[in-house]
């Protein structure tokens, strides 16, 4: 018999995962995750364990709580570690009362780990405090769904109506309207503040602020969905941010990438929001790549222009248990400095990286250095710049150019939403491809003014084609180099 973890995920924001909750993460053999629980915390997990989804989204119940509880039990038979991770705290409104009264019956052991609850985490990311010591002495947390319904005429309003503190109402966003036309007949002030909070603590964050009398409408114009936490009070006008006017930059990359920008843009000052997210998917050529690995010792030089095509290389190494002492007598040249330090990930430095990172510049000092009888292997994506291939060609230079993969992208929501982006940050030409084709798909118009933001000359090549030229181009081919170059755009107000 194992232990269950009923582990609290928090309101939405990895970052705020306790650090006894991660370390849970990597140590447990399964975990259970719902909705509300940030996907990207699933990252902490070891290889190998055992992840299930049974998320509810209001709607669409993905497993009944029932099902849930025989889950668990199953589980806690088979693994020696389950993780139960339940967004915000699992005994604030998460059924983790229910989840560990199951667990007790079948006398499986089991802890609770508490989590940051996002009745009072999403409310001070939006800058409003639940309680003041001026207006506002208590917070009542209320839920959307119990047993005693917000929908049930019996429902006291009035009780509610009379509280003097902070109302913040969690899984109430449909009935937003219901709540408050309910309270204004029960004697409350019409014009009492009220915030509506839609993806607290999150990227996506946005706020919808008004009166019990106007609420409604304003939650409609600013376009909001759930997950929302409803806050109504005098602390709902209050807006304690030291982050406003703070920059927001819509990043498309894959999401090793997006994790990087963000960080690097953090420490700006600014904040990244990923639009789309670019999914690396492996051609037919991953094949011959693996047959060419096989008798790896006729190349001279292995050739990256991409930090996928280095992971996409090794993982493949790796699959096929290929030696990495194979390698001995293989020089690498790379280009960029993003894809020196992946290189340098698996332990190898570049013998080769050109002046300038820009492929014609690779291209030229590459057939400079590379001599006739060397053979080079360069696996690079679908969309990859055919200078290299037609220099390469003009120097008599053998080489093996293998189409390994490709990259598509998907929205960071279901529908793109670029709304309060200032600027937008693109790290290949696929990704401003795909961007464009998204912005035409859904017919989605960008901000009038908005800044673009681009590492490398064909990524800057293929935005000027699809839009027109970059606002900012970074000097140095990686992220920071990108975060830097946005900060000295905006300093120097250009």
């Amino acid at each position: 018999m194992g232990k269950v973890y009923l582990t609290g995920a928090g309101p939405g924001e990895e970052g705020l995962l306790t650090i006894k909750g991660m370390e849970l993460l990597k140590a447990c053999d399964c975990v259970i995750y719902d909705h509300l629980a940030s996907e990207g915390l699933l990252r902490y997990a070891r290889e190998g364990c055992e992840k299930i989804y049974v998320g509810k989204v209001a709607g669409h119940h993905h497993k009944k709580q029932e099902e849930i509880n025989e889950i668990l039990v199953e589980c806690a038979q088979k693994y020696k570690s389950v993780v139960r991770l339940k967004g915000g705290d699992p005994f604030v409104f998460g059924r983790g009362g229910e989840e560990a009264q199951v667990l007790q019956k079948h006398q499986i052991p089991f802890e609770v780990v508490p989590g940051v609850s996002s009745a009072i985490a999403v409310p001070e990311c939006a800058g409003i405090p639940v309680t003041h010591r001026r207006v506002s002495r208590s917070f009542h947390v209320i839920t959307g769904h119990t047993d005693n319904s917000l929908e049930d005429s019996e429902y006291n309003y009035k009780a509610l109506a009379e509280l003097e503190g902070t109302l913040v109402f969690l899984m109430g966003f449909s009935r937003l309207g219901q709540i408050a036309r309910k309270l204004i007949e029960a004697g409350k002030d019409r014009n009492t503040p009220v915030a509506v909070i839609s993806d607290g603590t999150t990227e996506f964050q946005r706020v919808a602020r008004g009166t019990l009398c106007s609420i409604e409408e304003e939650v409609i114009k600013s376009r909001l969905s759930p997950p929302a936490v409803i806050v109504i009070g005098e602390t709902a006008s209050y807006q304690y941010q030291g982050n406003l006017g703070k920059k927001r930059i819509g990043v498309t990359a894959t999401e090793p990438l997006q994790k990087k920008l963000k960080a690097a843009f953090v420490r700006e000052g600014m904040e990244a929001v990923p639009v789309l997210t670019m999914e690396i998917k492996k051609t037919e050529q991953m094949e011959r790549l693996g047959q060419e690995l096989d008798c790896i010792e006729q190349y001279q030089w292995v050739l990256f222009t991409s930090q996928n095509a280095v992971s996409l290389f090794f993982e493949e190494m790796k699959e096929r248990e290929i030696d990495i002492r194979r390698l001995g007598t293989v020089k690498f040249a790379v280009l960029g400095s993003g894809t020196a330090a992946k290189l340098k990930e698996y332990g190898i430095l570049a013998d080769f990286v050109p002046s300038h990172y820009q492929i014609s510049v690779m291209a030229h000092e590459f057939a400079a250095v590379v001599k006739k009888e060397e053979k080079v292997l360069m696996p690079r994506a679908v969309r990859a710049s055919t200078e290299l291939e037609k220099v390469l060609e003009e120097n008599g230079i053998s080489f093996c150019n293998l189409a390994i993969y490709d990259v598509e992208g998907k929205p960071g929501r279901q529908k793109m939403d670029l709304e309060g982006i200032e600027y937008l940050a693109f790290v290949s030409a696929s990704g401003v491809q795909s961007f464009f084709d998204e912005v035409k798909k859904q017919g989605t118009c960008l901000p009038e003014g908005i800044k673009t933001a681009c590492i490398g000359e064909v990524t800057s090549q293929r935005l000027k084609q699809l839009y027109r030229p970059a606002n900012i181009a970074a000097g140095v081919n990686n992220v920071n180099g990108l975060a830097e170059a946005v900060l000295d755009y905006i300093k120097n107000g250009r």
